[in-house]
């Protein structure tokens, strides 16, 4: 049975879909970098996502009511840091309008405040991926794999039953810095995360194709050959762990402003393999074929939630689970029949081989 849907409400899934889709294709393309280019058993990308809402929902929302206090104490009479679980359980709504107010009038600070949140998001997870590069240097990937996951869990657990952190078990509302956009505000935001989704993609690209992203493909197929080369292992794992961490503590950082909510709970394990299925299905070690698997993912993921009731009633089935066994089936017969994905890996791009002779000749 085919649905009639409304075009507004068309429009709106695909613009919502659309940005979802950015702000996930960093997070998949970062995972790309670590097992695609180096292949790291990462098993705990969700921690690193999860440190990117942390920032936003623990720190600089922290910063903004630190600044505004003043404000928000002469209207609601409250000074938020001085009493946290109550501002967590009873005020933080009408304290965030009070500084979106403010960013609406204001689109300097709420640009700063965006700006900062990203900045700090990238470095916290950043300085964890080095931290994590110790491990990466000393376990076997199965014993790494083991360790990320675990890790992963830790850092949520601790985050959602530690209120003082971000709201602990209530969730931690954060201010829009875009509400100066008024009603564009939907689409502006999307623009914004289609341009880190492009800057990502550029910065990769140009990082896979150089001498660098080569070494890497080369400790992922033969480290022992590597080493005998003079590739300083070591080094390659630190820097590829700190990028790809960065990467995706921004997409954090995005998807908390996106959802303006952020509860540290939602960052369960299953948000890393969701960006393993995708990046499975459009292939590894290629940045194109992850973002068709981010595409393939949600397109299959918007037709279950619209025809649900049609799929709920021929295969009596509830369709969260049956999404699940479509892209388990997915996998399945990717990994059987097209084991490289939709687009598998490509050489790396160089220099054609007249400007090297011509290099050759001025050397």
């Amino acid at each position: 049975m085919i649905l009639q849907i409304d075009p507004g409400a068309l429009i709106i899934l695909f613009r919502e879909t659309a940005v979802l889709f950015a702000i996930y294709g960093i997070y998949v393309l970062s995972l790309n970098l670590e097992v695609g280019y180096l292949g790291l058993p990462q098993f705990g990308k969700v921690m690193f996502l999860a440190l990117g809402g942390l920032t936003v929902g623990g720190i600089t929302t922290k910063i903004a009511l630190e600044i505004y206090k003043a404000t928000i104490a002469s209207q609601l009479g409250i000074d938020p840091l001085a009493d946290i679980d109550r501002y967590c359980s009873a005020y933080q709504y009408q304290t965030v309008t009070i500084i979106n107010n403010i960013f609406s009038m204001s689109p300097l600070y709420g640009t700063l405040f965006f700006l900062l949140s990203i900045t700090l998001a990238a470095l916290l997870a950043g300085v964890f991926g080095v931290l994590m590069a110790g491990p990466a240097l000393r376990l076997r990937e199965d014993y790494l794999g083991i360790l990320l996951l675990v890790s992963a869990e830790t850092i949520r657990v601790i985050t959602t039953y530690t209120p003082p952190i971000a709201c602990g078990v209530f969730g931690a509302v954060v201010p829009d810095p875009f509400a100066w956009m008024g009603s564009y505000r939907p689409w502006g935001y999307l623009a914004i995360t289609a341009l880190f989704l492009l800057l990502t993609l550029v910065i990769l690209e140009r990082l896979g194709n150089s001498p660098f992203g080569r070494a890497l493909r080369a400790i992922r197929d033969a480290e022992v050959a590597a080493r005998v080369f003079g590739k300083d292992i070591v080094k390659f794992r630190v820097r590829v762990l700190a990028t790809a961490s960065a990467l995706s503590g921004v997409a954090g950082a995005l998807l908390v402003f996106y959802n303006n909510f952020v509860n540290m709970g939602q960052f369960v394990p299953l948000y890393t393999f969701i960006a393993w299925a995708m990046l499975i299905i459009g292939g590894t070690g290629n940045n194109i074929g992850a973002l068709i698997g981010v595409a393939v993912y949600y397109a299959l993921e918007r037709i279950i939630s619209i025809y649900k009731e049609s799929i709920r009633s021929i295969v009596n089935v509830d369709p969260i689970f049956f999404q699940y066994i479509i892209f388990g089936i997915a996998i399945i017969l990717v990994l059987m029949f097209r084991p490289q994905g939709i687009f598998g890996e490509k050489p790396s791009k160089t220099l054609s081989r007249n400007i090297l002779e011509k290099l050759r000749k001025e050397v």
